[in-house]
């Protein structure tokens, strides 16, 4: 997972593989292209990658970095993310000069922080390792967005909870292996695709098209740009089957031959369960 412990990605982590109890091994790492290296190198069996957010929308780097490495989306979990303002034993919001948080945090906490005048905000790599550092520092000035876990980890006191600017934030994670794995199609499933268009005239239509003409559920549709070919795009694409299902097989199929380059991403248990559901 990407952080420390005690950060959102190690939370989800831990109940995405409470199963295996005792067994389990979490490793936290600074930055997300290592994490998924690791995995990939055979280092760690599986990874947690945060993909989206209910407030501060996708998250790009998580995108691209799927589309560039050879990995596959093996499940998901929708973690419920609760901000917490962490200070020093003494503290108090108004006296804080700077606060320090992963910056999608601080994204998420826009309005709470307008609120303190004379109070920078300042990016740091991970919102629990925000928290060890004002410990470490030791200054009654400085105070960190984190979580509740976060607080109690390093034995700080919470100031304020729950100050992000939406009470319902909700982070979709991935959970990220080498290998695909095959769902008993008895359970909901999502499949995830990366694939890009030919340069015509309604080529993308006629991509989302084959998923009506099947009856299969559109999720989610995201465009990111081709780093190397500029004003071009690749499109990552949600919808609900099983890759065992007929009606997802004749649909790939046809997809193939309406795209340029086409991959499937992953086919696993879906998680985040959309309100009309």
């Amino acid at each position: 997972f990407q952080g420390g412990e005690g950060a959102f990605s190690h939370s989800c982590a831990r109940r995405h593989f409470a199963a295996f109890g005792g067994q389990t091994e979490y490793v936290g790492f600074d930055a997300f292209r290592p994490m998924l290296e690791s995995v990939r190198d055979g280092a760690n069996d599986y990874a947690v990658l945060p993909i989206e957010n209910t407030i501060a929308g996708s998250i790009n780097e998580s995108y691209d970095l799927l589309s560039e490495l050879d990995l596959h989306i093996v499940g998901e979990e929708e973690h419920a993310v609760v901000h917490c303002l962490i200070g020093l034993p003494g503290s108090e919001p108004s006296k804080l000069g700077r606060i320090y948080s992963h910056p999608v945090a601080l994204l998420q906490c826009r309005r709470f922080l307008a609120t303190l005048h004379e109070c920078h905000a300042e990016t740091f790599g991970d919102t629990a390792l925000a928290v060890r550092k004002i410990k470490e520092d030791g200054d009654p000035a400085q105070g960190a967005i984190a979580s509740e876990e976060a607080a109690e980890l390093y034995g700080l006191p919470i100031l304020r909870k729950g100050v992000q600017d939406e009470e319902l934030n909700l982070t979709r994670m991935v959970i990220v292996a080498p290998q695909t794995r095959a769902v008993d199609p008895r359970v909901p499933c999502k499949i995830s695709l990366v694939f890009a268009t030919r340069h015509q005239r309604g080529a993308l239509a006629r991509c989302i098209a084959v998923l009506a003409e099947h009856d299969l559920n559109l999720v989610k549709l995201e465009s990111r740009p081709e780093p190397k070919s500029p004003w071009q795009y690749r499109f990552y694409l949600d919808f609900d089957g099983n890759l065992a299902d007929l009606p997802v097989q004749e649909a790939l199929s046809q997809l193939e031959q309406e795209t340029s380059s086409l991959r499937v991403l992953g086919c696993y248990p879906s998680k985040a369960r959309r309100p009309s559901e």
